[in-house]
């Protein structure tokens, strides 16, 4: 999957330098809370500025966003995607599973565009052959967790 294949990523707060630091360096377009001036505002401000601004919404707020996406879509409001990644201590994996999570949506049908995916989509799909291009099988091993970074 090409760079410019992915969705522009909005970071939430609780999503840290060094992984935007190291999705940048993989090509994705990430623009932080704290770039934006959104910080400490509520999951569905969050949410309404990525929607606004065209970009998938990045976090680790597995449990509130699922809340949220719920609501949004009960509004009759559409947003560009959710990533739900789940805490890691490396960055490296995390890194790769995000931009995987972000190509594997990049691929699906145009009306799944306001979906919640979180990393356990796409590791299901992993164990059971499927292969996203542009990914070593090191990567792959790095991202489900059978090496470390």
């Amino acid at each position: 999957m090409t760079p410019n294949a992915r969705p522009g990523v909005y970071a939430d707060e609780n999503v840290n330098r060094r992984l935007t630091d190291a999705l940048r360096a993989r090509g994705v377009d990430v623009l932080t809370a704290g770039e934006a001036g959104t910080l400490g505002q509520t999951d569905a401000s969050q949410l309404a500025f990525a929607a606004a601004a065209g970009r998938v919404l990045l976090s680790f707020d597995r449990r509130d966003f699922r809340r949220t996406h719920a609501a949004f879509l009960q509004s009759g409001r559409r947003h560009a995607g959710i990533v739900l990644l789940p805490q890691s201590r490396s960055v490296a994996r995390s890194a790769v599973r995000a931009a995987m999570l972000l190509d594997w949506l990049a691929m699906q049908p145009a009306e799944t565009a306001t979906t919640l995916v979180n990393w356990n989509d796409v590791q299901r799909r992993l164990h059971a052959g499927l292969r996203l291009p542009g990914y070593t099988d090191h990567e792959v091993r790095v991202a489900l967790g059978e090496l470390d970074a």
